[in-house]
């Protein structure tokens, strides 16, 4: 399927502002390129990361390592968005449209719900990391599709139903995401993920397993509830409302679009990690204090963690906010197999 036809059809709904194809593929394709290769550097720092502590006997360390990592990324995260668009306001002077718009973005719900969603999606990526290999993990995550498949349509009977839409209006709703190459795609993924996980190389952990599928089900309830909550946002806009008409500005949404999210994952995560600070919790103070001596080189590989965690989430979601969930999670599909 060209990346043409592949996206032109989701993004009409995601971002009805857009008019540009040409320039909006080619943003699509660069960010998707970018989007595999940090995703690729982030899942083998997190390995040789994990590799240097026992697992195995350690596993109040690894929970907190784990931890650490996640509150570095999301924070790290955070700290990105707020320099980029600190630095386009002074390059591009005063913020409009839908920056702005989210600088007095107040905070709802369903926010709180996508950004802990987020957090416990990346914390358990990190524990998937720590009890088995990055291409274990990713195999499992390759279910993502059919759990996003699910859950969209699940949010739009919900949502339609609290609107009180009539159901023929929600059916052709879920025949135009659930469509017959989608639905193949899925069942394609499933042979091929059953297939993976049954060589005698994969090795399959348990926890591994357990802490993947927890992982792909909270990434693939986020991207729904993102897209359904951004869905029915714009659904009030008036025609003449068209803001962010090139690709710089699509690029721009994308990453106010990640600001919001690693934002409120960062409080949840940072709350955690403060926590077991505060009560003086030994076993994270030597943790802690292992990498920063950095005896093995740990501290290395949580730097790359942390930096590619950061760069892949920014091209990840800024996808994200570019094409559907289900196309989103097709995508992820690509990226996994890179990764693998």
């Amino acid at each position: 399927v060209s990346l043409r036809d592949f996206t032109m059809n989701d993004y009409s709904s995601a971002l009805p502002c857009f008019s540009g194809g040409l320039s909006l593929s080619a943003l699509i394709a660069i960010c998707t390129s970018c989007w595999y290769i940090s995703s690729n550097f982030n899942a083998i720092a997190s390995q040789v990361l994990f590799s240097k502590f026992d697992v195995n006997e350690q596993d109040v360390q690894t929970v907190l390592l784990a931890q650490l990592l996640t509150t570095s990324q999301l924070v790290l995260g955070t700290i990105f968005s707020i320099t980029f668009f600190t630095c386009h306001r002074l390059i591009y002077g005063k913020t409009q449209g839908n920056s702005k718009k989210l600088i007095k973005k107040k905070v709802k719900v369903y926010d709180l719900i996508i950004g802990v969603l987020h957090y416990v999606g990346s914390m358990c990526t990190n524990m998937g990391f720590a009890y088995g290999s990055a291409s274990l993990v990713q195999c499992v995550k390759l279910l993502e599709p059919i759990e996003t498949l699910i859950l969209m349509v699940l949010a739009i009977i919900v949502r339609d139903n609290i609107v009180s839409k009539s159901w023929d209006i929600t059916k052709l709703e879920i025949q135009q995401i659930v469509s017959i190459r989608k639905v193949a795609s899925t069942f394609i993924i499933i042979g091929g993920t059953t297939l993976l996980l049954t060589q005698k190389s994969m090795q399959p952990n348990p926890k591994s397993i357990t802490f993947a599928l927890v992982s792909g089900c909270c990434m693939a309830s986020r991207n729904v509830l993102k897209k359904t909550t951004s869905s029915s946002n714009n659904s009030g806009m008036k025609g003449g409302q068209k803001e962010e008409e090139s690709s710089h500005g699509a690029f721009v949404a994308g990453v106010q679009s990640f600001t919001f999210i690693t934002t409120m994952a960062a409080i949840p995560a940072m709350a955690v990690t403060l926590l077991c600070y505060v009560r003086n919790f030994s076993p994270l103070n030597a943790l802690v204090s292992s990498l920063l001596k950095s005896e093995n080189g740990a501290l290395e590989y949580l730097g790359r963690a942390v930096v590619f965690h950061c760069l892949y989430n920014v091209f990840s979601i800024t996808v994200l906010s570019l094409t559907s969930a289900t196309t989103h999670s097709l995508m992820n599909v690509g990226k996994r197999i890179v990764n693998v």
